[in-house]
């Protein structure tokens, strides 16, 4: 599935995006590793239009005036949508994408239809989990299966000054407090989603927080996972996640076509 590159000029400056696919819009914000078009996201684009924004300051890409914490990122996200998608959507948010997700589920609900959550920053307790410094064990956290992670050398290149622009957001930040007491405010049906190797946000610990302040939330795990799912597991991450944008509650009913 071929995505190509695009530019919106927005109130605060440009923001580059990727868009593939073809059906109804998901709006993809990615991890703190920049965007990356996963085989889940190709799989995905079978039936659905993907958006894909950079946030500033990653891959290169220029800050943005005014745009310095997560849920400023969240506005600037409300703002892509509405020029690009013209309306309200689902929403598939990777790790640190997912922090700007749950912000702009608090602050634009009707911007969000359906919410998927895979393995979600900013809920996570201070000295739980997180990823080392150590090259070799921080791929380990990230990958289950090693041979599944992305080899586009351009990565390697982005990769410190992505690292850069995350922690100038979450300004060194683990747990969230304010967006944690604005969870009960999330109205979007929720699909929080966690490898069964995860190391880097425990689901005990972010699973848990989640479960309890969504009301309309569901917990789902994707065996043989680790913090990358898109990239371990592609067809199982792609499978449940398809299930439950097109069937919401009923994703968990197996199918003739899956039985």
């Amino acid at each position: 599935m071929k995505f190509s590159e695009e530019k919106i000029d927005l109130a605060t400056g440009p923001v580059r995006y990727l868009k593939g696919g073809s059906g109804p819009a998901i709006l993809h914000l990615h991890s703190a590793a920049g965007p990356r078009v996963s085989p889940a996201l190709e799989r995905l684009a079978l039936k659905h239009t993907i958006y894909m924004p950079t946030m500033p300051g990653f891959n290169g890409t220029p800050a943005h005036a005014g745009v310095a914490t997560m849920d400023a990122l969240a506005d600037l996200t409300a703002d892509f949508v509405r020029a690009t998608i013209g309306k309200g959507c689902d929403v598939i948010a990777e790790s640190f994408g997912g922090w700007i997700a749950l912000w702009l589920a608090v602050k634009q609900p009707d911007l969000v239809e359906q919410l998927v959550l895979e393995a979600p920053a900013g809920m996570r307790t201070k000295g739980i989990g997180g990823l080392p410094t150590d090259p070799a064990e921080r791929n380990r956290k990230l990958y289950a299966v090693p041979e599944r992670a992305p080899q586009d050398p351009r990565f390697e290149e982005v990769m410190p000054g992505n690292g850069k622009a995350a922690a100038g957001y979450n300004k060194g930040e683990t747990l969230d407090a304010e967006l944690l007491k604005a969870l009960p405010q999330i109205k979007a049906r929720t699909l929080l989603l966690f490898g069964t190797k995860e190391e880097v946000t425990p689901v005990e610990d972010v699973g848990r927080r989640l479960k309890t302040g969504i009301a309309h939330s569901h917990l789902s795990y994707i065996y043989g996972a680790a913090h990358a799912i898109e990239f371990d597991q592609p067809e199982r991450v792609a499978r449940l996640v398809g299930a439950f944008l097109e069937r919401g509650e009923a994703f968990v009913v197996r199918t003739a076509e899956v039985a």
